[in-house]
This record gives structure tokens, C-alpha cells and sequence, in this order.
């Protein structure tokens, strides 16, 4: 086999066979996406067979390749490890024409490393995933579980805050790995890309029961805790339980029964007895429940179980763990001491912590809004309903709404825009004098100011009080200037009429003079 185009620093090759049986409980590793998923490629661009495969510059994985590759070569990472199965087929720059190769280098991305201590790595059977009842702990490998590893895409784990790595088995692409192998893994060439923060950790296998999921599960609690502590949905309900072996509080029941040894009897006893109450009382679709011990150092020995509610909580896990108490003797079904611990947890009423004081309002608010409309709808097309007199007016009538919303603008009063800010009342008998406005003579200094008032119907600048005495002055002047012509049209007039048989008397033109030592002056003229 040739490798053209190959960068190789520590980069080791693995050869792996066999596969095995395995049975009881298993939990599988969630992978990341294989060297034949589009998701594992920058681009999702697959490589062709004329196309190389261009590693990230440091690939802290282990990588397992398909039966049959088909490619241009290989740029291999400064580090990094390569899993070749048995039979395995590289073939490098094929003639394969399936697709046109237009872009000569392929790119792999990144792999996700994954915690050994989080349940989000791990998956289980169905019937165990779906169980809501399963606390958090035990969702990660248990002490007697068989580990499987199927090997489709690039493994790494991280073994931070692992004290003890327990497990029935590990099952790596489908080949066991013992006990002395996995313990040389973790500390050779090979391991460093599989395992990472692999220091201190000790390797324990568990072919037979043990008492709960893991042996001391107070050691178990902080690591395993610590990574999905920011996940734990707030429970909805007032007053949450918390089981053994559970990182988040939760809503339900839990019914404890404390023991000197874990015997697989009582466990059966209890697990039958539960599910003989759920199909008497009809809640198989209703109900979730897990049976196991529980061991610690502090505590002792402990046979617990937890009923949960399957779709969102409502009460009803309270409701049949209480009628299952009182229909049923505990100590003597489980053959229990009269000294031992024997305790029943229930959580409180439901309620939802998502509704804040803010949430009530808006939905208080939107519920007038809403019963307003309807109410202008109904007083639309029913105005004389009898109801209708119950209600103020106001609220139902969107007449009255524009009334009071729409803005006023304020209308001036239609004086006469005087030119001066006083006024002789000379044609009203003179009499007394008529002051509009402010008296601009008495500012400061002497300094006249403008008016406090001008008309804006008018469109006229203000004046002082001098400016306009002066104007009505020029006006009663050009009065004056315009008598003669007044006085040939009215002559005219006369003429114009018949040829003179009848005198008429002309209008008599009243003129005062602008001069006040001339007087008053009266001129007559008469045809």
C-alpha cells in the first residue's frame, strides 16, 4: 500500500478482530459522525477517488476507516491514530468516475470529545431511555454494565473527575478488550488518542451483581453531577424530592426501604408489586417507575422507588403511591425488621414556575382587551339589548373614544387687530380710552417692547404705539385727498340723469380736519 502525499509524525495504525457476545445491561457510546457521513467533512463534501484527505493539523481522536476506501491519499495530522479493521481494502488514486472531482482536497473536521460522567454520551435500550423515572446517575455506565463502542466514527473520551473506571465489559468495533489490555491502553501511545485526562484512573471490571447501579454512589455524585448540573429543568411542583442517586430534584414519589443486604428477591417483590398496582388502578400510559438498591458508606443499603409521571407532572404519581400504601403491608411483603427505615416521599401540588408576576398581568390585560372587543362587537350589531344599560357607554362606544383622544387645538377670538396698543374711541363717542394689550412704554429704560397679543388671523406685523398713531394719521389724509374726485362722481351722476327739469340735492360731505387748530369745519354745496 502507498501513501502518496503523507505528513506522518506519531501517528499509529490499529488492528482489531473478533467479535463478541454480550449480555445484561448495555449502554452504547453516541459517536461521532464516520469517514462515510458527509457531517464528518468541512462542507459535507465527501472525498472522490482522486481527491486526498486532508487531516485537521492535530487530530486528538482515534479514527476508524470503512472496509473499502477509495481516495486520492492521505495528509496525515502531526499526531493522531487510524483504527484498520480485519479485511480492511485502501485504494489509492482508483479510476473511479462516479462524480467529477473538482476540488482536489477533502477536509475532515474536528471530532467531539465525549465525557465518560455524562449521561448525554450514553445511550441505553429503549424502554430505558424513555423512562423518566431513571435518575441521571445511573444513565452513565453502571459497575456490572457491558460498555460497547462500536467504532463507525472518531473516538475520544474524556476521563476528567473518573476515580474509578468500572464496567462489566468493553466491546471496542466489535472486539472485547480485557482488563490488563484496557489498563496498558490507558497509559501507551495508542491511548493518549482515545482517552484523554487518563491519569490516576483505575480499571475495574464487574462480572456479578452489586448492590445499585454504582458501589458508593456519594463518590459518583459531584463528577457525574457536575455535568449536567445546568440542565436540570425546575421541577413543577411546590415541593420537589430528591432520590438517591438523582443530580436533579424532580416531582413524584419515592418510597425507601433501608437493608442489610441487597438481595435480588426483594428487588423482584417490589417491582412486581408495583406493576401489579398500576394495571389494577389502569395507568400503564400514565406512569414510569424503577426498582434498584442503592449503596453508600454514610446511608447504608437502601431499596428505592421512584414513580413518575410520564407526560408533564400531574398528581397522579401521588395519587396511586397513597392508595397503594394503604392497601398494602410494606414490612411484612418485604420481610422487613422493625428497626429499619422505612420512608414515603411526595411532592406537592403542581404549579408552573414560568409564570411570573409580569406573565399574570399581560394575560390579565389581554383578557379586558379581548372582552372590550367583543363588547363593541356585540353593542354594534345588537344596540338595544336590554344588557347594554348595565355598561357605561364609554367603554363600548369607539365614538366617544375619538372624542376624548382627539387633541383640541384652540381657536383665537375674532377681534379687530388694532395697529396700536391704544386705541382712541373718537367714533365711539370719546368717551374713554380702550388699552389692548401691554403698555410697551413702560419697559425697562424707556425701551419699548412688542405686544403680548397679536391676532393671528391677521396676517400683520405688531407695531408700536407711535407707528400706528402715525398711520391713522396718513389715512385720514389721503381721506382728504380723495373729496374732489368723490365729489365730480356725484356730480356726474346728476347729469346723467334727466336733463335738469327737477333739482336734486347733492349729499351733504362731512369733513374734519386733521389739524386740531383749524376746528371743526362743515361745507354745504347745493345745485
Amino acid at each position: 500500500m502507498k501513501l502518496p502525499h503523507l505528513v506522518v509524525g506519531s501517528f499509529i495504525f490499529l488492528l482489531c478482530f473478533a467479535p463478541p457476545k454480550l449480555a445484561g445491561a448495555t449502554k452504547w457510546l453516541i459517536e461521532n459522525p464516520g469517514f462515510d457521513d458527509p457531517a464528518a467533512w468541512i462542507d459535507e463534501y465527501l472525498p472522490c477517488a482522486r481527491e486526498q484527505v486532508v487531516f485537521p493539523e492535530t487530530y486528538q481522536a482515534l479514527l476508524p476507516l470503512p472496509p473499502k476506501v477509495d481516495v486520492g491519499g492521505f495528509i496525515l495530522p502531526r499526531n493522531g491514530a487510524i483504527f484498520l479493521p480485519r479485511e480492511s481494502t485502501i485504494t489509492l488514486e482508483g479510476n473511479n468516475k462516479a462524480r467529477d472531482c473538482d476540488k482536489g482536497k477533502a477536509y475532515l473536521k474536528q471530532p467531539t470529545v465525549h465525557k465518560w460522567f455524562d449521561p448525554k454520551t450514553w445511550r441505553s435500550s429503549k424502554e430505558v431511555q424513555d423512562n423518566k423515572a431513571i435518575p441521571k446517575m445511573e444513565r452513565v455506565p453502571c459497575n456490572n454494565e457491558s460498555v460497547v463502542i462500536q467504532g463507525r466514527g472518531p473516538v475520544a473520551l474524556d476521563l476528567e473527575n473518573v476515580p474509578y473506571l468500572r464496567m462489566g465489559q468493553i466491546s471496542f468495533s466489535g472486539s472485547l478488550l480485557a482488563k490488563d489490555y484496557l489498563k496498558q491502553l490507558l497509559y501507551n501511545d495508542l491511548g493518549q488518542f482515545l482517552f484523554r485526562n487518563q491519569d490516576g484512573v483505575t480499571v475495574e471490571y464487574y462480572h456479578h451483581d452489586v448492590c445499585g447501579c454504582h458501589r458508593d454512589f456519594n463518590n459518583f455524585a459531584e463528577p457525574i453531577c457536575h455535568n449536567i448540573a445546568e440542565t436540570c429543568e425546575r421541577p413543577h411542583c411546590l415541593k420537589s424530592i430528591i432520590p438517591y442517586g438523582s443530580c436533579c430534584a424532580i416531582c413524584g414519589a419515592v418510597i425507601k426501604f433501608q437493608v442489610e443486604y441487597c438481595e435480588n428477591k426483594n428487588l423482584h417483590v417490589l417491582t412486581n408489586i408495583l406493576e401489579k398496582a398500576i394495571k389494577e388502578q389502569d395507568m400503564q400510559d400514565d406512569l414510569d417507575y424503577y426498582v434498584n438498591y442503592v449503596n453508600s458508606q454514610d446511608y447504608g443499603n437502601y431499596l428505592q422507588a421512584i414513580i413518575a409521571d410520564r407526560d408533564g407532572y400531574s398528581e397522579k404519581s401521588i395519587k396511586f403511591l397513597k392508595k397503594l400504601n394503604e392497601t398494602i403491608d410494606w414490612r411484612t411483603k418485604l420481610r422487613l425488621d422493625r428497626g429499619r427505615i422505612f420512608a414515603i416521599e411526595l411532592s406537592g401540588r403542581y404549579y408552573n414556575p414560568n409564570v411570573s408576576l409580569g406573565s399574570v398581568l399581560l394575560i390579565f390585560l389581554c383578557l379586558i382587551l379581548v372582552s372590550v372587543v367583543a363588547l363593541v362587537i356585540f353593542a354594534h350589531y345588537n344596540p338595544d339589548n336590554r344588557y347594554l344599560h348595565y355598561v357605561p357607554r364609554w367603554v363600548y362606544d369607539p365614538r366617544l373614544w375619538r372624542s376624548m383622544l382627539q387633541q383640541r387645538n384652540p381657536v383665537f377670538a375674532r377681534f379687530d387687530n388694532t395697529r396700536a396698543s391704544v386705541i382712541t374711541t373718537a367714533d365711539v363717542g370719546r368717551t374713554s380710552e380702550f388699552t389692548m394689550g401691554y403698555n410697551a412704554a413702560e419697559g425697562r429704560g424707556g425701551e419699548e417692547r412688542k405686544r403680548a397679543f397679536d391676532n393671528p388671523l391677521f396676517g400683520e406685523k405688531p407695531t408700536t404705539s407711535k407707528d400706528a398713531q402715525a398711520e391713522k394719521e396718513q389715512e385720514k389724509l389721503e381721506v382728504l385727498k380723495d373729496v374732489p374726485q368723490l365729489v365730480m362722481e356725484s356730480v356726474d351722476m346728476v347729469n346723467s340723469a334727466d336733463n335738469g327739469e327737477d333739482e336734486q340735492e347733492l349729499t351733504e360731505i362731512r369733513l374734519e380736519s386733521s389739524s386740531d387748530e383749524d376746528g371743526d369745519e362743515q361745507q354745504e354745496t347745493k345745485e
